[in-house]
């Protein structure tokens, strides 16, 4: 195994690592349905200082988050791309098989 091989190798094992180690260093994880988020203290460090703190915090107050942690509610998650039209959602539901669609139906209590 040549240099360039091994270097593409840990860039690409850099890149798909980088996000999970960003999710496990904040306080809330979505948990998706009902429940919203879940609280993980252990998952924060203690190293922070004032300044940094209040920056974070002045941040949140600005982008509206810090009113809706202290409320007991869970920041809304951002979009991951663009939402679908009205008429993509219904070709979907109607190109799906019997067996997706009663797994569906299934998922939602029907």
């Amino acid at each position: 195994m040549n240099k360039q091989t091994k270097l593409i190798l840990s860039l690409t094992a850099a890149a798909f690592l980088a996000p999970s180690a960003a999710m496990a260093s904040s306080l809330y994880h979505d948990a998706g349905g009902e429940i919203g988020a879940t609280t993980n203290p252990s998952h924060t460090s203690d190293d922070l200082m004032r300044g940094e703190v209040q920056r974070t915090v002045d941040a949140a107050r600005k982008d509206g988050s810090l009113a809706i942690l202290s409320r007991g509610g869970v920041v809304p998650t951002k979009a991951a791309g663009p939402a679908k039209t009205r008429e993509q959602v219904r070709n979907e539901f109607l190109s799906m098989t019997p067996q997706e669609k009663a797994k569906l139906k299934e998922m939602h209590g029907g």
